[in-house]
């Protein structure tokens, strides 16, 4: 009786044991298993926005007008050959390359660079280009300077520099620019593009390239 009692209670045991083992092995797959994971979320797509560049200065034309406010570009000139009034501003939203050249009557080297530009402006479109002597020599008059112009062909537009256009001009290219032996040449373009050239004499190619290069 009592191995029967024995016999019986290993019997259970043997029961509970297995049927824990069971229970462990379930919960066990259950972190591994389990239904198939649908399909990762994501997020809407956003619409690709172009790249955007620095921004630059539209492309100007004659049409447009291109303003200069430069207190040199701005100032009330008048023209010693015939007394008319006009502005280097006007004439570059006017569609115009301009030349600005500083000088002096007594400057052999503005003389001989006026010789050249005679030539150039020969090549060129006069109702595209404007070419301006300035003089810088405070001592020289209006009159001396249009008599300069006449006996010597120059036909292009001859100011007298006063005071304010004097260091109006020095404060933007420096103090050479009122150096009439430097022949100093300033191009503005018909985009607006303002350049002090290369110190030194033009030639009449340069010249020409200069003014193609700039609008003309």
């Amino acid at each position: 009786m009592a191995q029967s009692s024995s016999a019986l209670l290993r019997s259970c045991l043997l029961i509970v044991v297995a049927t824990l083992a069971a229970a462990c092995t379930n919960r066990g797959g259950d972190r591994t298993s389990g239904p198939p994971a649908g399909p990762t979320p994501t997020a809407p797509s956003v619409p690709s926005v172009p790249s955007v560049g620095a921004p630059t200065e539209p492309a100007a034309s004659p049409t447009d007008g291109v303003v200069l406010v430069q207190a040199w570009a701005t100032a009330e000139l008048t023209d010693v050959r015939n007394g008319e009034r006009f502005r280097i501003a006007d004439l570059v939203a006017d569609g115009r390359v301009v030349f600005l050249e500083t000088m002096a009557i007594w400057c052999t080297n503005c003389r001989r660079q006026q010789g050249d530009v005679v030539v150039a402006l020969s090549k060129l479109d006069p109702a595209r280009v404007t070419w301006i002597g300035v003089d810088v020599d405070a001592s020289e008059s209006a009159e001396a300077l249009a008599d300069y112009s006449r006996t010597l062909g120059f036909d292009w537009p001859f100011v007298v520099a006063g005071p304010d256009l004097a260091r109006a001009l020095a404060a933007e290219f420096g103090d050479q620019v009122l150096s009439p032996p430097s022949t100093p040449i300033v191009v503005i373009g018909t985009d607006g593009r303002v350049t002090l050239t290369e110190f030194g004499h033009k030639s009449i190619d340069r010249i020409v390239q200069l003014a193609r290069e700039y609008g003309a």
